[in-house]
């Protein structure tokens, strides 16, 4: 069963009291005297529970918060920086848009002190954004609702789907949700575009139901209206599953990829210390926020999510995310074609 947000912080403020203090101090007064901080994310149920410690930990650094879609924040910081009206000090998003922005020298270097408890992958070579969390894929699905149904247990299931799936699944827009294009990328890079467009093709067969957002199809999955979820991210399930709801989640036998999500101070951020400040308490103190809510932390002092494996013992589909972006208008163009999604 999950906390309760207050529980959690109550926890928090106890195992991480004085904590505040690893930050350089001479960094902490510029910030306060920057007086302010913006945050752009695309990570609408967590990010309130991140900004909340840290104002609890900083109150003199007022924190200004745009949560919205991945690319819809991306998007956002391009009109205003070409307006020359840039707000965003900070982004905290999937590693496909931290990569773009990286990409198009939008990012500024900054190395926590705090990266000495991580693991070397939460400092991508190359690039000038960190790893705050890893997200991994499952497939989802209501046992209410399936009792005597074989179930899909890989991805590859999918390109010879059982009749009894028809009308019984959702599945997400890689034009618009990032975890579904990552997705897509990993099913294409691993499988071949004979074996992954088999598999959309398989949900199409299935006649699939296109969900606009997590939320929507997380709904028609504990409701029973669809029962079956192509994916799932592992911390929506454990959210679902902790409130009592009648769902499994299967690791694919295949393989999972993972859905990293990274954080970077923007190019000429407004107030540069208050996002050093941030960055420090994210890869700090927003550690065990993470774990408590079943998401992975890549640093070492900080346990596996509650009933999930190490992410060392998975089995994982690599991603190559910067040639996945590089692709990324023709992997979109080949995947309506293969599916007739307009």
């Amino acid at each position: 069963m999950q906390r309760p947000v207050a529980s959690i912080l109550a926890i928090l403020a106890v195992l991480f009291a004085g904590a505040a203090n690893a930050t350089d101090a001479a960094i902490v007064d510029a910030a306060k005297k920057e007086g302010g901080l913006t945050l752009y994310a695309c990570d609408p149920p967590q990010t309130p529970l991140y900004v909340e410690r840290f104002k609890q930990l900083y109150p003199d650094i007022r924190v200004t918060t745009y949560v919205a879609g991945c690319w819809q924040i991306f998007n956002r910081h391009g009109v205003e920086r070409r307006a020359k009206r840039q707000a965003a000090d900070v982004f905290f998003a999937t590693e496909d848009v931290m990569t773009r922005l990286d990409g198009e020298s939008l990012l500024d270097d900054y190395r926590t002190p705090e990266l000495a408890y991580f693991d070397a992958a939460a400092a991508p070579q190359g690039k000038k954004y960190l790893i705050v969390k890893t997200l991994i894929y499952g497939m989802a699905s209501n046992r209410d609702f399936t009792k005597g149904v074989a179930l899909p247990k890989d991805w590859l299931d999918y390109v010879n789907p059982q009749k009894a799936w028809r009308d019984q699944i959702s599945y997400y827009d890689p034009r618009t949700s990032s975890a579904a294009f990552a997705l897509l990328a990993a099913l294409h890079q691993n499988f071949g575009s004979d074996k992954a467009g088999a598999i959309y093709k398989g949900l199409i067969e299935s006649r699939a139901s296109l969900a606009p957002t997590t939320p929507a199809g997380m709904t028609k999955l504990v409701s029973g209206e669809l029962p079956i979820m192509f994916y799932i991210m592992n911390n929506h399930f454990s959210g679902i599953a902790g409130k009592g709801a009648p769902v499994d989640f299967t690791l694919p036998a295949s393989g999972t990829p993972k859905l990293n999500f990274g954080i970077g101070i923007t190019e000429g951020a407004p107030h540069p210390n208050a996002a050093r400040v941030f960055i420090d308490f994210m890869m700090r103190d927003a550690q065990q926020i993470i774990q408590q809510n079943n998401e992975y932390s890549l640093r070492k002092d900080v346990s596996p999510p509650k009933g999930m494996p190490p992410l060392s013992a998975l089995k994982t589909l690599p991603l190559d995310i910067d040639k996945a972006l590089a692709s990324q208008s023709q992997l979109l163009a080949w995947w309506q074609d293969i599916t007739g999604v307009k």
